[in-house]
């Protein structure tokens, strides 16, 4: 995984030392905007302690999330930061098996903010690299557990937080459709540098810097109501995967991070403000 993260690097600083070199082409009419916008997001949340035989279910949650994006363009290098701030959040029932038996079952609910902020290169319509780092908090509560041992709600909240900073690769692109009608898409993978994960319910225990990664891919078509407005449709889709950690004392006792993963689906109306 190192050894991949350094070739995309390698290649994409290539790019950049590249890119100045280039005739202006497309980069000539590269747009500068801001863009708002409202829409909801589907997540769904899986964990599995495998020596352990524990297996979660599929656990569904939808969001309200708000979308902010801003670009500047310049003729063969652009720079951007987006963000995604969950405002209001769906609760679900979670359940655990061993060995297919149950376990326990408890409330969740999921919020999940990521941040980032880019640079990168004009080569053509269709492809434009770019490489940035990746700030992203995730937020899962857990209450009113019933388990095996302990049948019944039990009315306790247990906070997970698990902060990240991620590498970012990324290509995006765009194409006309009609004088009004366009679309553009962009693909990116983010692989972690640093991690920190926390829980209430394990005072002084910690998971650092576990191995991951994500991906997702986005496409957005826009209408042009004036040269320097837009409205879009954003759909975007994509999975964050955690290896999860080993196992770590807390108190008497040891616990571990799971193995999880997020799959994730996101609509979104926008509204574009070129410059």
């Amino acid at each position: 995984m190192k050894a991949f993260l350094t070739t995309k690097l390698l290649l994409f600083f290539w790019l950049f030392i590249y890119c100045p070199l280039l005739p202006a082409m497309e980069g000539e009419d590269a747009t500068s905007y801001l863009a708002a916008g409202v829409g909801m997001e589907q997540l769904t949340y899986k964990e599995k302690i495998p020596d352990l035989d524990l297996t979660s279910s599929d656990t569904e949650m939808t969001n309200w999330v708000l979308h902010l994006e801003g670009q500047k363009g310049w003729q063969n290098v652009f720079v951007g930061a987006k963000g995604l701030i969950p405002f209001s959040t769906d609760e679900s029932r979670e359940t655990w098996t061993r060995a297919g038996q149950f376990e326990q079952a408890n409330s969740l609910t999921y919020r999940w903010t990521r941040v980032d902020i880019h640079i990168g290169c004009f080569l053509s319509r269709l492809f434009n690299p770019y490489l940035g780092i990746a700030w992203s908090y995730v937020e899962q509560d857990r209450s009113d557990f019933d388990n095996v041992s302990s049948p019944g709600p039990i009315k306790e909240t247990a906070t997970e937080e698990v902060k990240s900073f991620s590498a970012l690769l990324g290509i995006q692109g765009a194409f006309s459709l009609t004088d009004r009608w366009s679309f553009a898409y962009s693909a990116e993978y983010l692989l972690p540098f640093y991690s920190k994960t926390t829980n209430t319910g394990l005072p002084g225990w910690e998971a650092s810097n576990v191995d991951g990664y994500s991906y997702s891919l986005r496409g957005r078509l826009s209408y042009v109501f004036t040269r320097t407005v837009a409205a879009a449709l954003q759909l975007a889709g994509g999975r964050q995967h955690w290896d999860g950690s080993g196992w770590i004392p807390a108190g008497d006792s040891r616990a571990k991070w799971p193995e999880n993963d997020t799959d994730f689906i996101s609509g979104f109306i926008n509204i574009y403000k070129y410059f």
